[in-house]
């Protein structure tokens, strides 16, 4: 019996432990966007990771994710990205995890009244590595969106 109640707490907090490093994980994800440092956004993937923006193409590997988001972030000084509603499932050395983002960019930072908005849904799948979890997929679809043209931005 007392085996059994040792082996249910461990497990209990691995997976206490996965989702927060899971959860720091995206944080980084964002920081490094929000901070366009492109190469540590790309850096939250597994080196074959895969990111779908909107209903755009798959965006394979490290060096494509990079490319991508810096072409779409580097247009705008400032940058927020704020992921809410976060629900983490682990099995094992894989997790699934949904979330919302809301995100707000700003084109030039001395005019912060002019900004463009939007949010949606992201849907991942996580890969514990041999230095940490790293995101194997991401898809996010853009919900509402506002002064947002949608040119060069989430596949648009």
């Amino acid at each position: 019996m007392t085996d059994q109640i040792f082996a249910d707490l461990q497990r209990r907090v691995r997976n206490l432990e996965d989702k927060d490093a899971i959860s720091t994980l995206l944080s980084q994800y964002c920081k490094h966007a929000d901070n366009h440092r492109w190469e540590g956004y790309a850096n939250c993937f597994l080196e074959d990771g895969v990111a779908k923006f909107e209903n755009g193409a798959d965006v394979v590997g490290r060096a494509s994710i990079s490319a991508q988001t810096s072409s779409m972030g580097n247009r705008f000084q400032g940058l927020l990205h704020s992921l809410t509603n976060i629900d983490l499932i682990i099995d094992g050395d894989k997790a699934t995890g949904s979330c919302y983002l809301w995100f707000a960019a700003i084109a030039d930072t001395s005019r912060p009244y002019e900004y463009t908005g939007f949010g949606g849904p992201y849907e991942f799948t996580f890969q514990r590595t041999d230095v940490g979890w790293k995101i194997a997929t991401v898809h996010l679809r853009r919900l509402w969106a506002q002064n947002l043209s949608g040119e060069g931005v989430l596949g648009g």
